[in-house]
């Protein structure tokens, strides 16, 4: 199994298009706010000192949670083009168990989500210091790196889950093609959850990759916060967080960081015994 891991991952980073396309949905996001949707959004905090640093924090937390879902989406296509070639016929004429062969392409893509969410964290972590935030704090950074590893387990699954419905490599790439255009809207990164009608905001709040971002943004904007917010009255405060995304409500209440995670826990548990059913009925 380890040697199939080896193969995915070598596959996968070898291939620049598919690493591209894998990121190709973050890079739209980090565009369009640096171009015009940043200045939009932040526009009424223009004159406030930090804002900047405010601004590029709340991107990139957001961007840190879609991460993981796009280059999975990319990953597991390895998966659909070994069945349309016949490799994974292949592979099952080998000694490798069935178990073993999906655990391999479940691993790499658990793997490859990682490594491109570690290089997109280091990214963020230079850009917000060159805007003049502060390095994180050791426990910061473990928290996040926590964070990352279990959005990326939670993204690994569902999607594994999903993939195991298509056919063929056709059918997933449209799929990839909608989910990689709507990511953006339905985790609250485009638009802040504010600016969008009760009805649309229940949804950003099922979208789990929504209590990601949350959560990347309580340990990101913590400071920038402090910083534009200085004199502000404390409603004033909540109001933002609130209409921003950092604080996911729930009968008009936070949702908590405890609350997000067992809610990402209970559904990657979900769609994989929805996995396990499925591959049990194909065998």
């Amino acid at each position: 199994m380890i040697t199939l891991i080896k193969r995915n991952l070598k596959l996968f980073f070898k291939d620049k298009t598919v690493v591209m396309f894998s990121l190709l949905s973050t890079l739209i996001v980090l565009g369009l706010y640096i171009i015009f949707l940043g200045r939009l959004t932040f526009k009424e905090l223009a004159d406030y000192p930090g804002v900047d640093l405010l601004t590029g924090a709340w991107v990139m937390s957001g961007i840190l949670a879609i991460v993981p879902v796009n280059s999975s989406l990319g990953a597991l296509s390895a998966m659909l083009v070994d069945k349309e070639k016949g490799t994974y016929e292949d592979l099952i004429m080998t000694p490798l168990s069935r178990l073993q062969i999906i655990g391999g392409y479940v691993l790499s893509t658990f793997l490859i989500t990682v490594i491109l969410s570690i290089i997109v964290l280091t990214a963020t972590e230079i850009y917000l210091v060159s805007l003049g935030g502060p390095l994180l704090s050791l426990g910061a950074l473990v928290d996040i790196l926590f964070k990352i590893i279990l959005n990326t387990l939670i993204a690994t699954l569902i999607l594994f889950c999903i993939s195991l419905f298509f056919k063929n490599l056709n059918a997933y790439s449209l799929f990839n093609s909608i989910l990689g255009t709507l990511i953006g809207f339905l985790a609250g990164i485009l638009i802040p959850i504010g600016g969008l009608s009760s009805t649309f905001q229940t949804v950003v709040k099922v979208f789990p990759f929504s209590h990601s971002a949350s959560m990347f943004r309580k340990i990101l904007m913590e400071e920038p916060i402090r910083t534009v917010f200085e004199w502000a009255e404390p409603s004033t405060v909540q109001n933002f967080r609130q209409t921003m995304g950092i604080d996911l409500m729930f009968n008009s209440n936070p949702i908590t960081d405890s609350a997000s995670i067992l809610y990402l826990l209970i559904l990657g548990m979900v769609c994989l015994v929805i996995s396990l059913v499925r591959l049990k009925q194909k065998a």
